[in-house]
């Protein structure tokens, strides 16, 4: 039997949020140096980095419900062009915390629609037996990105300058977008290379549609949707804060050299490519053998963010720099495993409109996360204490995992929408 052409697209998609994440996280790790060079202190880095999220949330529903009415493949080409040539700017930065600001935001607004467009196109080309290893798969580019992100941006800032970061990773953005164009397509029907047999077995196991259109101020007036998505807000805003604060961390908390915090970062986001791989596993193992998508989906999230809490409570509070990297490492792990179900629970609101509902979780999540990284940020500046921030990101996690121990998943059909609309009148 001839690989299958999902498979390729899957790849595709792993490569897509390998890059993504790479220009994400590349001024993280560049921070020290670029504040040492243009006089910026933590409070206004903090602001760098909300900067990205605030343009980052801006088209997360408009890019799913783009790429839910009329396909992902050219959303996601546009993206990757815009947010590549943005980042080639980023060092315009140096010249004004504003031109910095301005740059950042434009990468996180163009960043926005990737994720609900792959989502929206994995709803299409994936049965729903496969669909949280094939979304976490594609998704794990995350933690990928991130491992080749750390030793790469030290390595390029040690030998050359923080600008040649950022020109460099927006080539990787260009390059994908032309391999993606090339062999791409919206749907399994359109695509020249994939057999019959595929074809026929992709249609016949992806999650059933409801036959009537569904509405999409069904979405937004949903109340399941929108407690999960108060939980991904918390999510969010541990995830983002820990992103983006984490290389700052151990070279001033803990006193350890760039280089070293590129091998760290090479661990501890392995470290989450194993915890997504395997969430999603656990997931779909769960559904197939009886397991409610209550349980699968959202309970087993749960599980894994409230495991995950103590070890960063305790990185922050332990003596020894290497202990603390051990249980950041297993913190991560467990955290990353929750993905799972963030990003596959869209498909059981309603499979139609899973790029829209995850852009709405991811919109909101990510509001949420513009204040991870900034009142971390504030935290720092005035006192310079590390545990507040640590203390305060475990509480918010709490907060999360409680969440998707009670929310309900309920889809989202015609007739919720119809008696949601009688309610509100």
């Amino acid at each position: 039997m001839a690989w299958p052409v999902r498979y390729n697209m899957i790849g595709l998609l792993f490569c897509s949020t390998v890059i993504n994440y790479i220009d994400r996280v590349n001024i993280s790790v560049a921070a020290p140096v670029i504040m040492q060079e243009t006089g910026l202190d933590k409070g206004q880095f903090g602001l760098v980095f909300s900067a990205f999220l605030i343009g980052y949330a801006l088209l997360q529903i408009p890019g799913g419900m783009i790429a839910d009415r009329w396909g992902g493949r050219k959303v996601l080409a546009l993206a990757f062009c815009g947010f590549s040539l943005f980042t080639a700017l980023t060092p315009l930065g140096q010249s004004s915390l504003a031109v910095l600001l301005a740059m950042r935001f434009l990468v996180g607004a163009f960043e926005s629609v990737t994720i609900p467009a792959l989502t929206s196109l994995n709803s299409r080309w994936i049965p729903r037996p496969e669909f949280a290893r094939a979304q976490t798969l594609s998704l794990s580019g995350i933690t990928v990105g991130q491992m080749v992100a750390y030793p790469l941006t030290a390595w390029i800032v040690l030998h050359f300058s923080w600008p040649m970061v950022f020109y460099s990773n927006a080539i990787l953005g260009f390059v994908w977008a032309a391999i993606w164009l090339w062999y791409a397509t919206d749907t399994p029907e359109t695509h020249p290379r994939i057999s019959q047999e595929e074809r026929r077995y992709i249609t016949s196991n992806l999650a059933p549609k409801p036959q009537a259109p569904l509405p999409l101020r069904a979405v937004f007036t949903s109340p399941s949707l929108f407690i999960l998505s108060l939980s991904y807000m918390c999510f969010a805003y541990v995830g983002w804060m820990f992103l983006f604060w984490f290389p700052d961390y151990l070279v001033e908390g803990r006193g350890l050299s760039l280089a070293v915090v590129g091998s760290i970062g090479i661990l501890v986001h392995g470290a989450g490519f194993v915890g997504i791989l395997s969430g999603g596993a656990i997931s779909d193992w769960l559904l197939r053998t009886g397991w409610s998508s209550q349980f699968a989906r959202a309970r087993f999230s749960g599980i894994g963010v409230a495991l995950s809490l103590p070890f960063l409570l305790g990185a922050a509070f332990v003596p020894s720099a290497e202990m603390c990297v051990v249980l950041l490492l297993v913190f991560y792990l467990l955290f990353a495993s929750a993905i799972a179900g963030y990003t596959t629970v869209a498909l059981e609101f309603n499979p139609h409109l899973a790029g829209s509902i995850f852009g709405l979780i991811n919109t909101l999540g990510s509001f949420a996360g513009i204040f991870g990284p900034m009142t971390a940020g504030f935290m720092l500046a005035q006192g310079g204490n590390w545990t507040l921030p640590f203390s305060v990101a475990t509480a918010v996690g709490v907060v999360c995992a409680t969440i998707l121990f009670v929310v309900r998943i309920r889809p989202i059909t015609v007739h919720a929408a119809i008696s949601t609309s009688a309610a509100a009148s």
